[in-house]
This record gives structure tokens, sequence and C-alpha cells, in this order.
């Protein structure tokens, strides 16, 4: 059901509107991609894209950041911790970055908590826009059911047109207070109609049509399948290709992995505590005291990040580990296709 259907210029003067008292970070296109990054004013950004060359996870969960500094102050060193409390507007986010960021939230909250993301994340408003199609060739977000978010948004804009360059109107869901207050106060289009509504469920029938399914069985049977799958050659024949080069886990949307080592001033009084990401497929990922490497094959780093992304995180989190984003693919050189390996394991069992 639809909260409000705003007319398609009320959403760039919304998105002006969160820039009064945060920062806006949305899609750019520079020169034939489109990538995340700050701007100043909506009409910089492009909110018909098809898809950004990376997620907005990096806004969230820095590639590098400080956790603390520490100085050394009568015989023992103090402690200071630094956090980021900027209020940031995510804009532009698809669905299945959505379900990515959902799975940020759940695992930095859980266990250990990360205080770092998640005062972060309390500060992030996040306006999405769903996809009437594939954003391009080779996602299969339909797949991983991460095509549609029903959460983690505090806005979701649903092109009424079926098409975000051409919408003339946006049917809006509040998924929190603070994205109703934004849409109320600015008195921002009205409450849908009945015919509105049938127009909204229309749109729903023809994206469950337009989005194909990639892998040829119901996804929630791959734990059980990777399962089987441990021994299989597969992994070894096609890790030969692999540079373990670490592209794969920096494009990912969901990988969570980092490392952290101090930096320490000449004087050995002061210093920082940083963290940084850090990947799986990387040679040293798993280089542990003494030299020994645990992972030291490709092979095994290869069948590492598979069952990370469709396996264990799902048996430990209860969320998909991978949203079928496909950027993994795309900035895979050796064009490694994670469709293809399922599909292949599938037809070794």
């Amino acid at each position: 059901m639809l909260d409000r259907v705003i007319p398609s210029k009320s959403l760039p003067e919304l998105v002006d509107e969160l820039g009064r008292s945060h920062r806006i970070v949305g899609p750019v296109l520079r020169e034939d991609r489109y990538f995340y990054q700050p701007v100043d004013r909506a009409a910089a950004l492009d909110l018909g894209f098809n898809y950004c060359v990376y997620g907005p996870k990096a806004v969230l969960f820095p590639p590098q950041e400080t956790l603390f500094t520490f100085e050394k102050d009568r015989g023992r060193f103090v402690t200071q911790a630094v956090y980021d409390h900027k209020p940031t507007a995510l804009v532009g986010v698809h669905p299945c970055d959505v379900n990515a960021i959902l799975l940020l939230d759940h695992v930095f909250a859980n266990g250990h908590r990360d205080e770092h993301y998640l005062r972060r994340r309390a500060n992030t408003f996040i306006l999405g826009i769903d996809c009437p199609r594939p954003c391009t060739e080779g996602v299969f977000c339909r797949d991983m059911k991460a095509n549609e978010a029903t959460k983690g948004f505090d806005l979701m804009c649903y092109p009424l047109s079926g098409d975000p360059v051409g919408a003339k109107r946006y049917g809006v869901v509040f998924g929190t207070d603070a994205g109703r207050e934004l849409v109320l106060l600015r008195q921002a289009g009205a409450p849908p109609s009945p015919e509105d509504e049938e127009l909204f469920n229309g749109y729903l029938a023809q994206k469950g049509e337009a989005f194909p399914q990639t892998i040829p069985y119901d996804v929630d049977s791959l734990p059980t399948l990777l399962e089987r799958s441990y021994d299989s050659l597969l992994w070894e024949a096609t890790a030969r290709r692999c540079y373990s080069c670490g592209s794969c886990n920096l494009s990912c949307p969901t990988c969570y992995c980092f490392n952290t080592y101090d930096e320490v001033d000449l004087t050995l009084t002061r210093g920082e505590r940083r963290r940084e990401w850090d990947g799986c497929q990387l040679r040293r990922f798993t280089e542990v005291a003494g030299g020994h490497n645990f992972r030291a094959k490709a092979a095994s780093r290869l069948r590492h990040r598979i069952y990370r992304k469709a396996k264990w995180i799902k048996e430990r989190e209860g969320l998909a580990g991978c949203v079928g984003c496909a950027r993994c693919d795309r900035a895979c050189t050796a064009k490694i296709n994670s469709v293809e390996i399922y599909r292949q394991l599938a037809e070794e069992a």
C-alpha cells in the first residue's frame, strides 16, 4: 500500500530539503558510469541511473577510518574514540543495496557492537528508488530475493510510469517517522487514490514479469547444494583463472571484513588505531603468526567466498550474504561468474 503520491518534480525538492541538514550522497554520472558521491544539490544527481559501479556501503563503512587515538600521559596511554556524527542522506538507493545495508546493520549491531558503524548509520537517511526492471545484464537480484525492499529505508519511491527516467509521479512508501515527516511537513503530493493503488498494483505485476529467473532452482537450496559440493573439482578448475586481486571483495556491497593497525608517531608517545577493508580473496588474508596460511591456494579462497555468500552468512545471520547485484562478476578481471558456478555445481549434483 502506498502512503503518498508525489509528482516527479517534488523528489528533487525533497532531496534539497534534506540537504539543508544532511550531506547528500547519490548517483552521479562520470563519463559513462555511475558512482555514489557527495553533491551540493539534487540537480547534480541522476535519479534515472541504471546501477552504480560500487554500492553505497562506503558511506556507512568507509574503506579506511580512524577508530581512536592514543597518547602517552604520565606513564600510561589515554585513548579517545573518533566518531563520525555528520548527518548523511543516501539518495537513489536501489532495493538490492537496501538489502545489503540491512545485512550490515545486523552484523554490526549483534555480537560485538560496532559503535562507529552504528552511530554513522543512525545519522543516515535512506531514500530508495525501486527498479521496475533489471538495472543491467547479469544481475540475479530476483533469485536472491533482493529486488524488493520492505524495510531498511526511510522513503521508497516507485516510478508509477514504470520507468524512472520518464516517471511523472512516484508512489511513496514511508519506512520511518523521519521519512513521513519529510514528506508531510513539505506537504508534498497527496494521499493515494484508488486509481493510484490500482496503478501501483499494475506496476508491481509488470515488475514481477520483468525480472527473469537466472539460477535454475530456488536459492534457498543453495546451502544444501554447497554442502554436497565442498570437494568439487570445479573450485580448482575455476580458480586457475583467479588473480587473487580482491576486486570481487572490494566491489561487493555485503562484504564487511576488515583489518586493524596502529600508526604511531616518531616519538612513540601518540598515534591512532585505524581499520581498513580486507578481503578473503587476497593471498595474505588468512596468514597468521609464524607465516602459516591456512587458505594458501586460490581454490580454497574462491570456495570460501562462495560459501560465505550463499551458505554461511545465511545460516548464521538469517539474511542473504549476496543480493545478486553481480558487481563481483563485473569487477572480476578473470571473468569468473558466480551464477555460472551455481549452475555447474547443480549439474554436478
